[in-house]
């Protein structure tokens, strides 16, 4: 079917281009460089699109444009999985195009193009989640390319993204508070996130016009006393929604937003391994590589992930358990119990660092209940490379509940080893819990809210002694 969709003609006369646009535009590759052999594309209206907007495009026609994109029309030859730099057969798909086949089929970006995208008004602050990530903060940055806008930071970044900033030759976005300091009433565009526990300090709901993100909309998620801008895709990063809009929008797009964006899908799909990762975030990888002229992706990912486990060797505990911890409350329908559940999750290339100092995380996750007065809350660990994760369980309800929702069994380290594969936060972990939470299950040891409140002084008082700051 997507052969059918779009059809190449002669490539546009320049005599017809100086007068003006016509019937059909002419593809741009978005690049600062030009590409020779630019067509334009006649649309044709899909037999799905009876519910479509004119001008528009049916989401179940990609998987065949993606191929007919990849092969520069040709039909693709069957090929053995490629073999992935960290060992063992790789099920993603090769990365990088040449520049004559990304353009020379124009059916990607004609076809990708049309009324999807939202668009941001000029002027406008783009911000991500506390505790950032590359996806945040690149998205944020990308964004503010596209939409004319200002990038802003939620906090300090950790160094997987400061080692991106620095390949491509990228500033630091300022902080929030300062850039909201210069630019006084300017609106707000969240990026990467959607719930108010992820909303970084100081931002006015207000002058929020604008979310874009692929996270799912849960118990938390932000309220607005008007209608605001909405992009939310089931989609790998916010880093792929962002580039999608650039090929919508046709808009010009420099090497380095190209890479940044590349880099976020990277982060936040463990390489195309994770299993919030589509075909569109494929897509994008590779429309992104030829974009930012990065001829090696699988280099790209080793030495990031490299990047970001070179910061657990010198982080606290503290640090360890909240530098990517999401908190969640769930209801039970027939009694409606609440429960305050937080999971973290350490990404790393060498597990054995984090799994070495396991009691002391232990005791940090306890803390770390009493402070935010939360019932559960479990650190995983991710090995990035095998694909693998452990979770660490303070208490005696954590392992129960985590038994019954992954069908583990305690080590003898007392942690709880998953299958392989599984090491979405979003996909894997939550959802098993909720199903188990759905059944009724409920803890075990409920404390007395006056020794709950003991104990929160008593930790207050350690770390008030100690110097230190609570939550």
């Amino acid at each position: 079917m997507g052969a059918t969709c779009a059809k190449e003609i002669a490539p546009l006369d320049p005599a017809l281009a100086a007068a003006g646009p016509q019937q059909d535009d002419e593809v741009s590759p978005g690049g600062s460089g030009s590409v020779a052999g630019s067509v334009r594309c006649e649309e044709e209206k899909s037999a799905l699109s009876k519910d479509v907007h004119p001008g528009g495009r049916q989401s179940d026609e990609i998987h065949n444009l993606y191929d007919n994109f990849c092969s520069g029309g040709q039909p693709a030859p069957a090929q053995e999985k490629r073999r992935s730099i960290f060992g063992g057969r790789s099920s993603r798909r090769s990365f990088v195009a040449e520049g004559e086949v990304l353009y020379a089929s124009s059916k990607l970006t004609s076809r990708l193009t049309g009324p999807w995208s939202v668009v941001i008004p000029k002027g406008t602050v783009f911000i991500g989640h506390k505790i950032p990530d590359t996806d945040a903060i690149c998205s944020a940055i990308a964004a503010s390319e596209l939409f004319e806008g200002y990038p802003a930071k939620a906090g300090k970044l950790n160094t997987e993204t400061e080692y991106v900033l620095q390949r491509f030759r990228v500033a630091e976005p300022d902080l929030f508070e300062d850039v909201s300091r210069s630019r006084g009433d300017s609106s707000i565009c969240l990026v990467d996130h959607n719930q108010m526990s992820q909303v970084s300090d100081g931002v006015d709901l207000k002058k929020v016009i604008g979310v874009i993100d692929h996270h799912a909309f849960q118990s938390g998620t932000i309220c607005t006393p008007f209608p605001i801008y909405t992009d939310i895709r089931p989609w790998g990063s916010a880093c792929t929604i962002i580039a999608h809009a650039f090929i919508q929008h046709r808009h010009p797009l420099s090497k380095s937003s190209a890479g940044l964006m590349l880099a976020g899908i990277i982060s936040d799909t463990l390489s195309l391994c994770s299993p919030t990762t589509t075909e569109f975030d494929h897509m994008m990888v590779t429309f992104l590589s030829y974009a930012a002229g990065v001829s090696d992706v699988d280099e790209l990912a080793k030495e990031m992930f490299k990047a970001k486990s070179k910061q657990l060797e010198t982080m606290n505990a503290y640090s360890l358990v909240r530098g990517d911890i999401k908190k969640f409350v769930t209801e039970e329908a027939r009694t409606r119990t609440k429960l305050k559940m937080a999971i973290g999750v350490v990404e790393c290339t060498n597990p054995v660092v984090v799994m070495n100092r396991k009691d002391e995380l232990e005791d940090e996750l306890r803390a770390f209940k009493l402070e935010e007065d939360a019932d559960i809350a479990y650190l995983i660990v991710v090995d990035i490379v095998a694909l693998l994760s452990e979770i660490i369980c303070p208490d005696e309800d954590e392992v129960d509940l985590a038994c019954q929702a992954f069908g583990g069994t305690v080590g003898e380290n007392g942690t709880i080893k998953l299958e392989k594969g599984r090491v979405s936060r979003k996909l894997d972990f939550m959802p098993n819990l909720v199903k188990v939470l759905e059944k009724g299950w409920q803890k075990k040891k409920v404390e007395a809210p006056e020794t709950r409140r003991i104990k929160r002084q008593s930790l207050a008082q350690v770390v008030y002694e100690n110097g230190q700051s609570l939550g």
